[in-house]
């Protein structure tokens, strides 16, 4: 005989959310069969737990066991995060010509550059490597501390095997 399947709602506040840069409630809908382990079917970001609620419901779930054990939840959390920040890492796009010959790149020299979304943290850092008429998002993360920052500058340099520093700019200086 088949056992039904549970579903699982964890909700924690002030958990950081990597698009938006923001503390906001996180939520996470898993599930449980018989002998297997958890698979996550749905999480969201929101500013109000009663948000994250009527999203799970708007996805289609209705009924769950709500779970409040802060490490469970930070360990669905840490393992989407995980899985993203490897994404962004592997993921390499070309962006737009146009940039290439727009400020600040038309002014820059053809290398590997660092740059900032913003001055303060958290903030995306994203490894840019300017060609003679293209440029290519090598690498991003997202960074919520000087010292991930410079983990980010540091990998950066070893997968490229710089040896030099590479200066990182704020998006915002470079306008």
């Amino acid at each position: 005989m088949a056992s039904a399947t549970r579903y699982y709602l964890g909700l924690i506040p002030e958990v950081l959310n990597p698009i938006a840069l923001t503390y906001e409630w996180f939520g996470v809908l898993w599930l449980e069969e018989a002998n297997r382990f958890p698979v996550i079917v749905g999480y969201w970001f929101c500013k109000e737990k009663s948000e994250v609620i009527h999203k799970a419901q708007q996805a289609g779930y209705t009924k769950w066991t709500e779970i409040s054990e802060h490490y469970v939840i930070m360990n669905m959390y840490r393992s989407i995060r995980n899985k993203q920040k490897e994404q962004d890492w592997e993921k390499r796009s070309r962006l737009s010509i146009r940039l290439n010959f727009t400020a600040p790149w038309k002014d820059v020299p053809s290398g590997l550059y660092v740059i900032k979304s913003r001055d303060s943290f958290p903030l995306h850092a994203s490894a840019i490597c300017k060609k003679k008429f293209f440029l290519w998002l090598e690498h991003a993360a997202v960074c919520e501390t000087e010292q991930e920052l410079q983990a980010f500058i540091r990998r950066v340099q070893r997968e490229h095997h710089l040896g030099r520093t590479i200066k990182a700019r704020s998006y915002h200086e470079s306008h």
